[in-house]
């Protein structure tokens, strides 16, 4: 039974661990090819004599907003167009998600990343628990109080990742809110936290519940005997 169990969370592990490297690959990738870019600019600067504030690319970074939207009427074009470069072909274009930047953006990037950067308390008492959880359980000592301890921790370290993502969510559509108005779009929120972890939030908590209730019983059959 161990043994299965072991499985079962190293193949949780590995899943875990596959996504966060998906992340930091394409992360990886980006920073690449903005360095590269970079890179290319500044030879082109120097080569032709222009000076940059040294500052420039934080200040272009710090004025990136995200922005997500709908056409007013789905059924009209909003005048906005793309080139498909394969046909010549320049073909009207509906904006859902994207970025602007903006001199009013004041230190946007600064509160989403700081907000983001929370989760990061969370994710390491998830994995504390997590990693004791694993040790209580090939110890034997599942119906101990410890056990439960380390599930409602991993469940509420959980519900904590999902709970900053929708603080990160709603904080960045009312600066948007209260920053833009388009003329052919609404401002929505289409992009939500993964509902995926309110699950797991609440499944770790009611399984802490279940071995609460084990260990009451068990612990009502030894004072019967």
């Amino acid at each position: 039974m161990k043994k299965k169990f072991n499985l079962y969370c190293g193949l949780l592990i590995a899943a875990i661990v596959f996504g966060i490297g998906l992340t930091m690959v394409n992360t990886g990738y980006q920073m690449y090819s903005g360095g590269k870019k970079g890179w290319e600019l500044a030879k082109n600067d120097r080569e032709s004599g222009v000076k940059r504030d040294p500052f420039w690319a934080m200040n272009l970074v710090n004025g990136m907003v995200p922005v997500e939207m709908m056409s007013k009427n789905p059924l009209e074009m909003t005048g906005d167009s793309i080139v498909n470069e394969k046909t010549g072909e320049k073909m009207p274009i509906q904006t859902v998600v994207g970025i602007v930047w903006t001199k009013d953006a004041g230190n946007r990037m600064w509160i989403l990343s700081s907000i983001g950067q929370i989760s990061w308390v969370f994710i390491i008492i998830f994995w504390v628990a997590f990693i004791k959880l694993i040790i209580a359980v090939n110890k034997g000592r599942i119906f101990e109080k410890s056990m439960e301890t380390h599930l409602a921790w991993g469940g509420w370290a959980v519900f904590g990742m999902y709970a900053l993502g929708w603080v990160t969510t709603l904080t960045n559509h009312i600066l948007n809110v209260r920053t833009f108005e388009f003329a052919e779009y609404d401002q929505v929120i289409m992009q939500f936290p993964d509902s995926a972890l309110l699950y797991s939030a609440f499944g770790m908590l009611l399984m802490g519940q279940i071995f609460k209730i084990g260990r009451q019983m068990k612990e009502e059959q030894e004072l019967t005997i």
